[in-house]
């Protein structure tokens, strides 16, 4: 039985079965109550409640030589479906591979009012502030991380003093923040102007990772398209996004589909890395498309390069009994283990978007699977999702009027 065709229970018990989760994070699905009161009162203001969205797992990643199961937190149809159909075709293809980079977290600390003799004063004494900093955070440094670079640079009426982090596992937002404020109280005794703001930066160009792969032309065939035909459609629509602006946001979107919900999965800020990645996206000062399409040696060969900003331990992560799960069920031993699964997830469903755009088209199998929501939305419950699903399927007809003129037949028989 194919996944997808599963009942939950199934799904659990394969996990349970695949030494994936063990029998307390089992039941911890079976209840659907993953947030307590108190800690959702710990993580939100005046809350009333939790807001919940559909948790899966995409299938079949072979990353670094090993394999994975990738739990996805998304309320868009497809997109764990797309994961997992890129992934086998690359899998069967040898897998990915990823170079991650050393996760360098970078602080700014903003003065103004600043005259020559304060630039000055802080250029001579750089070494006594590196130091401060070093030891602004002592647990840091016996992770293994700490201070990695100092840099003045001047913008107009201000000065800035850019401190590069190794945050080790942890995303790094509270301790970079407390090293930059605790050091910035030790540069205002040294200067005449004044500290405008201490704040982390979540530009993330010390957290950029490579995800490759190469897909055999026989991966890609569909029944009426050769897989080299379709390989060169795709690098040709790759191309053009280098080209249009407006089909490179809708190119990045699709990755972000993929990368956002394991970052959700995991009690990760994707909102942070939304940010670093359309930042690193205008780098060249023209928005570009963060992966790259092309042929060589009768294969598909696909790149993807961006900033991945996230953590595997610490705050929402560790508070989060799901993202704990999620970490659990991938078998993340570090932030490093953890950026290369989710490149790799962008570029899987970057493949699956390009591939479907240049053959059948993106609705076939979106709305295919938008079905069961048309059919709630249009009051069917219980047998009765499955059943008017199956009709619009048929009809092909995938609108609220269809769905509900389909239940109110179903309901006269």
């Amino acid at each position: 039985m194919k996944i997808y065709e599963m009942t939950d229970e199934q799904r659990i018990k394969l996990l349970l079965d695949g030494g994936y989760i063990n029998q307390n994070q089992a039941e911890l699905l079976r209840s659907r109550q993953t947030i307590s009161t108190d800690l959702a009162d710990s993580l939100s203001e005046n809350q009333i409640g939790s807001f919940s969205l559909p948790y899966g797992f995409a299938t079949d990643f072979l990353i670094d030589g090993q394999n994975y199961l990738v739990p996805m937190v998304i309320e868009e149809p497809s997109v764990i479906a797309a994961a997992s159909n890129a992934a086998k075709r690359i899998k069967n293809s040898g897998g990915f591979k990823t170079y991650p980079t050393p996760r360098i977290v970078y602080g700014q600390i903003v003065l103004e009012n600043i005259t020559e003799s304060d630039v000055a004063q802080l250029e001579q004494n750089d070494s006594e502030i590196f130091e401060f900093a070093q030891q602004a955070h002592p647990s840091l440094i016996k992770r293994g991380g700490g201070m990695v670079s100092l840099k003045f640079n001047h913008y107009d009426n201000f000065e800035e003093i850019e401190l590069g982090i190794d945050t080790v596992d942890a995303m790094g937002a509270n301790m970079v923040n407390t090293i930059l404020e605790k050091t910035s109280q030790k540069i205002s005794t040294m200067i005449s102007g004044d500290v405008l703001c201490s704040i982390l930066s979540n530009s993330g160009q010390g957290q950029v990772i490579t995800v490759e792969t190469s897909v055999e032309y026989d991966q890609l065939a569909t029944k009426t398209m050769s897989g080299e035909d379709v390989a060169q459609r795709i690098v040709k629509l790759s191309t053009f996004a280098k080209k249009s602006i407006k089909r490179a946001i809708t190119h990045n979107k699709g990755i972000m589909n993929g990368i956002d919900a394991v970052l959700l999965a995991t009690g990760n800020d994707f909102r942070a890395q939304e940010a670093a990645a359309h930042s690193f996206a205008f780098e060249s000062g023209r928005y570009q498309p963060l992966t790259e399409w092309h042929l060589a040696n009768n294969k598909l060969v696909g790149t993807l390069k961006m900033p991945i900003e996230l953590g595997s331990v610490g705050g929402a992560i560790k508070a989060l009994p799901m993202a704990q799960l999620s970490l659990a069920i991938m078998k993340i031993q570090n932030s490093q283990q953890l950026q290369s699964v989710v490149g790799s997830v962008g570029l899987a469903n970057n493949l699956s978007a390009l591939r479907a755009l240049v053959t059948t088209g993106i609705q076939a199998g979106h709305m295919g699977l938008q079905s069961k929501s048309l059919a709630i939305s249009a009051g069917a419950s219980g047998l009765e999702i499955e059943q008017v699903a199956q009709k619009l399927n048929q009809t092909k007809d995938y609108t609220l009027k269809n769905a509900e003129n389909i239940l109110m037949e179903l309901r006269k028989k």
